[in-house]
C-alpha cells in the first residue's frame, strides 16, 4: 500500500512472486493446476497459434501477454469492427476522437491523443505490415486476431510502446472451397460477403474475398433531419501464393471505399465566464461569451448563415444545452453536412526461402495508401463556435497518408536445436498530408465585419526510418528459457507547411527537420513448471519518436517561426506472468495472468489552445496492472471464460512541457480502472444440425477524454457502461452447407459514451461520441 491506501506494485514483488511460484511448483507439484490421470478421453480446448515472437507458437507456450482469436473465435465473437475488439481484451480502450471513423488503441494506459501528429502508441499490423491511417477497418474472411500487450519495440517497431495489434488474413490454400455470406438487420442494415479459393497449380493458390455493406444511420441530426451513423462500404482482397518446396511467396492487395455518415459529435459542457476548476481559472469561455441567451435577437448574429438556430428556436448556447436534456440521448444537433469519402489500398509481398532444415530468409515488402476526406462540426452544437469546413459539407478534414516499408529477416535455429533466432533489417518512409479548414464563428456577424473567412492548416511531414534487430531465445534446461532482443531505429523527420497554410502564409513558418535514435531491448526468463504450467518474467524498453505538430508554430531564437516540435517518450517495464493449460476437476481450462508496472519518461500529451493543439511532453508517469483471462469447458457443451483488467495509471511527475504554457497534468486520459468480460458458449447437437448459443457481458470502469481534468480542461469524464450481447447460430442445417445466425447487440438498449473531443481550453465547450443503440440481426452462409 502507499500513503494513500492504494495498491501498488512494484519489480520487487514481481521477482519475489516469480522466485515463490518456481520454488512451490519444483517442491510442490501438487499445488499448481494439473491433469488428471485417466487421459483416454479427455476433452481438449482448441490450440491458438500467435506470432508474438515472428514465428508461430501456441498460445499457452509464448512468454508474452497475448489476446487472440481464430477465425472461429472472431466469427462467434461478432468481431466486426476495431471497437468490437475491446470487449474480449482485457485492458483495451478502442478510443473515438472527433468521430466514430477516427479511432485509437489506448493499451496499458498507452494511446495518442487527436491532433497530436506524434505516432501511435499500439501499432496495428496487416499481415506482417504496419498500416495507419484515418479509417475504421471493415473484417471479413480474417484468419486470425492477436492484441499483444506492453512495449514491442524489439519485433515490432520503436513505437509499439504499449503494444501491437496484428491482423492476419485468411491465405490460399490447395483446396477448392469459398463461402457466401448474406447478412440483414437494424437500420435497414445489408450486407453480402464472401470469399472463393482456387488451387491453380500443385503449387499455386488464389483467394479472392469481398465485403459490401451499407446501413441507415441510427443517429437522427435535428438540425437538419439527416441520419448519422450511417455506413456505406465496398472491400475487396485478392491473394495469390506460391508454395514450393523452400520457396514461398504470398502476395496480398486489398482495396476499399468508405463513405456514409459517421456518428456526430454531441456537446456535452460549456465553461461560464471567469469559472474556476480547483482553484484553477479556466482557460476559454468563449461559446457562452459569443452565444449567450438573446443572441438570436441581436444584430451580431446572422440567421441567414445558421436558419437551423433560428427554427429550432434556441436563443443562446445555454438555453441549447438545457434543451438539449429533453432530446433523445444518442440525438445530436449538427451544423456540417458530415460525409466520409474515404479511399484505402494495402498491399503486401511476403517471400520465404529455407536455405536449410534450420535456416529460412524472409522478406515482406508493404505498402499502404489512405485517403481520407470528412467534414466534422467538431463543437458538437448547433452554433458554428468552431467549424471544419462549411454547412454543406465543400470543405472537411483531408489526411492523406503513404507508408511504404521493407523488412529482410533470417531466421531459424541452432546450437542443436537450443537456440530460436531471428536477426533483420527494417526500412520504411512515410508520408501524411493533412489538410484542415477552419471557421470560427461563421455565424457570427459585426457591422463592420461580415463572418471570417475559412483558414487553413495545411502541412506534409516525412517520416523515415531505419532499423536493425535481433532477438533470440536460449534453452537453458529442458524447462527454463532465456529469451534477449534488441533493436536500434534511426528516425528524421521533416515538416513543411503547404501554400494557403495559415502559419505558412502569414507568419512565413518554415521547414524544419529532426533526428533521433534509440535502442529498444527485452529480456524474458520462461519457467515451464510441467506441462501444464508457466511463469515467466520479462523486463522491456522501448520509445516513441518525436516529431512536429504542424497546426502550432512558435518563432526561435532568430524569430522565424517553426512547427511546434516535441520530444521522444521512454518507456520501460517489467512484466510477470503465469500461463496454465490443463484440466480442473477433469475440464479443459486455460488461464493467463499477468501482472506488469511500465514507466513512461517524457510522455507525449496535447492540448487544445488558441484553436490549435500542441504537443509536448509530461515529465513521468507510471502504469501498474493486472490482467487476466481464462475459459473453462465444465461439459462437453458449455464453455464459459472471463477476462478482468485493473489498471492504475498516473502521472508521477505532472509537469508539462507545452510550449508558452505551464500546466499540470491529471488525471490519466483514455484509460478506465477496471474492464470485466463474462462469456458463456453452448453447443448441442440436434436433428437439425449444429446449435450454439452466445452470451458476452462486458463493463467498463470510468475514464476520462482529457488529461488535464483536475486544471483546465474539466467536464471530461465517461461514465462506466454495460454491454451484453446475444448470438444464437444453426449451423450445419439438416447436413447442408448453410448455417443461420441471428444475434442482438447491446441488449438492454445501454446508453453511454465511448470518447470525446476536449476542447475546452480552445473554445470553451467539450463534446462527446455516443455508442450504437440496441441492433438485432441475422446471417446466412453457404460454404462450399
Amino acid at each position: 500500500m502507499n500513503n494513500k491506501g492504494q495498491r501498488v506494485f512494484s519489480p520487487i514483488h514481481f521477482k519475489m512472486t516469480l522466485t515463490a511460484a518456481i520454488a512451490l511448483g519444483s517442491a510442490y507439484p501438487g499445488l499448481v493446476l494439473s491433469a488428471p490421470e485417466d487421459t483416454d478421453q479427455l476433452r481438449v480446448i482448441e490450440e491458438i497459434v500467435v506470432s508474438a515472437r515472428r514465428r508461430e507458437e501456441s498460445l499457452q507456450d509464448v512468454p508474452v501477454a497475448v489476446s487472440a482469436f481464430g477465425a472461429q473465435q472472431i466469427e462467434e465473437r461478432g468481431i466486426a469492427t476495431e471497437a468490437d475488439i475491446q470487449m474480449s481484451t482485457p485492458g483495451l480502450m478502442v478510443r473515438a476522437t472527433n468521430s466514430s471513423n477516427q479511432l485509437n488503441f489506448s493499451l496499458r494506459g498507452q494511446s495518442i491523443d487527436a491532433f497530436s501528429y506524434s505516432a501511435p502508441a499500439v501499432l496495428a499490423y496487416v499481415n506482417e505490415v504496419q498500416a495507419g491511417g484515418v479509417a475504421a477497418s471493415a473484417f471479413f474472411d480474417m484468419a486470425s486476431l492477436q492484441v499483444l500487450k506492453g512495449p514491442q519495440g524489439t519485433l515490432f517497431g520503436r513505437n509499439a510502446t504499449g503494444g501491437a495489434v496484428l491482423y492476419q488474413t485468411q491465405a490460399p490454400d490447395e483446396e477448392f472451397s469459398g463461402y457466401l455470406k448474406a447478412a440483414g438487420g437494424s437500420y435497414s442494415n445489408r450486407q453480402i460477403e464472401g470469399a472463393i479459393n482456387v488451387p491453380i497449380t500443385d503449387t499455386f493458390y488464389v483467394r479472392l474475398a469481398g465485403l459490401t455493406r451499407s446501413r441507415d444511420g441510427w443517429q437522427k441530426n435535428r438540425l437538419d433531419g439527416t441520419r448519422l451513423a450511417e455506413v456505406d462500404t465496398d472491400n475487396v482482397r485478392l491473394s495469390l501464393r506460391y508454395a514450393g518446396d523452400k520457396l514461398e511467396n504470398t502476395f496480398v492487395g486489398y482495396g476499399a471505399h468508405h463513405k456514409g455518415r459517421p456518428e456526430g459529435l454531441k456537446i456535452r459542457s460549456a465553461y461560464d465566464i471567469g469559472q474556476t476548476n480547483n482553484g484553477v481559472p479556466l482557460i476559454s469561455a468563449t461559446g457562452i461569451a459569443l452565444y449567450p441567451d438573446g443572441i438570436t435577437s441581436s444584430a451580431i448574429f446572422n440567421p441567414a448563415d445558421n436558419p437551423g438556430v433560428i427554427s429550432a428556436g434556441f436563443t443562446g448556447l445555454q438555453d441549447f444545452l438545457e434543451r438539449q436534456k429533453d432530446a433523445d440521448f444518442r440525438d445530436v444537433y449538427n451544423d456540417i453536412n458530415a460525409k466520409n469519402d474515404i479511399e484505402q489500398a494495402l498491399y503486401s509481398n511476403t517471400t520465404s526461402y529455407d536455405i536449410s532444415d534450420n535456416v529460412t530468409i524472409k522478406n515482406i515488402i508493404g505498402y499502404n495508401k489512405v485517403e481520407s476526406y470528412q467534414p466534422t462540426d467538431i463543437d458538437g452544437s448547433p452554433f458554428m463556435i468552431l467549424q471544419n469546413g462549411d454547412e454543406t459539407g465543400t470543405f472537411g478534414y483531408q489526411y492523406d497518408t503513404e507508408q511504404m516499408s521493407n523488412e529482410f529477416q533470417v531466421s531459424g535455429t541452432a546450437m542443436d536445436d537450443k537456440l530460436d533466432f531471428i536477426v533483420g533489417l527494417f526500412a520504411s518512409k512515410e508520408t501524411f498530408r493533412n489538410d484542415i479548414p477552419l471557421k470560427v464563428a461563421a455565424d457570427y456577424v459585426t457591422a463592420a465585419e461580415p463572418a471570417p473567412g475559412l483558414f487553413f492548416y495545411d502541412f506534409e511531414t516525412e517520416d523515415e526510418s531505419r532499423a536493425i534487430f535481433l532477438q533470440g531465445t536460449y534453452a537453458l534446461t529442458e524447462s527454463l528459457n532465456f529469451t534477449a532482443g534488441y533493436r536500434h531505429t534511426w528516425e528524421e523527420i521533416n515538416i513543411k507547411h503547404l501554400p494557403g497554410d495559415l502559419w505558412g502564409d502569414l507568419f512565413g513558418s518554415q521547414p524544419a527537420s529532426a533526428k533521433f535514435d534509440r535502442p529498444s531491448w527485452g529480456f524474458t526468463l520462461d519457467y515451464r513448471i510441467n506441462d501444464e504450467n508457466m511463469v515467466y518474467v520479462s523486463q522491456r524498453g522501448s520509445w516513441r519518436a518525436g516529431g512536429f505538430n504542424g497546426v502550432s508554430a512558435s518563432p526561435d531564437e532568430n524569430g522565424v517561426y517553426r512547427s511546434n516540435g516535441f520530444d521522444s517518450e521512454k518507456t520501460w517495464d517489467i512484466e510477470l506472468g503465469y500461463k496454465f493449460s490443463g484440466y480442473l476437476a477433469g475440464a479443459p481450462m486455460q488461464l493467463n495472468l499477468a501482472l506488469y508496472e511500465q514507466t513512461v519518461e517524457d510522455a507525449q500529451r496535447t492540448v487544445y489552445l488558441n484553436v490549435s493543439s500542441i504537443t509536448g511532453n509530461v515529465k513521468e508517469a507510471k502504469v501498474s496492472g493486472i490482467e487476466l483471462d481464462a475459459k473453462i469447458n465444465p461439459t462437453d457443451w458449455l464453455e464459459l471464460g472471463a477476462a478482468y483488467a485493473y489498471t492504475d495509471a498516473k502521472f508521477t511527475d505532472a509537469r508539462g512541457n507545452i510550449p508558452g504554457f505551464e500546466l499540470e497534468f491529471g488525471p490519466y486520459g483514455d484509460t478506465p480502472e477496471t474492464t470485466v468480460s463474462l462469456y458463456f458458449l453452448t453447443t448441442l447437437d440436434t436433428s437439425l444440425g449444429e446449435f450454439t448459443l452466445r452470451g458476452d457481458y462486458y463493463q467498463a470502469s470510468e475514464a476520462y477524454f482529457s488529461s488535464l481534468s483536475d486544471t483546465i480542461i474539466p467536464d471530461t469524464e465517461l461514465d462506466s457502461y454495460q454491454l451484453l450481447n446475444f448470438r444464437v447460430a444453426l449451423n450445419e442445417i439438416s447436413g447442408s452447407s448453410v448455417s443461420a445466425v441471428a444475434f442482438v447487440r447491446n441488449a438492454f438498449d445501454e446508453e453511454y459514451e465511448r470518447g470525446g473531443l476536449p476542447l475546452g481550453a480552445t473554445i470553451g465547450t467539450n463534446a462527446t461520441i455516443v455508442g450504437e443503440p440496441r441492433t438485432v440481426g441475422f446471417e446466412v452462409t453457404y460454404d462450399f
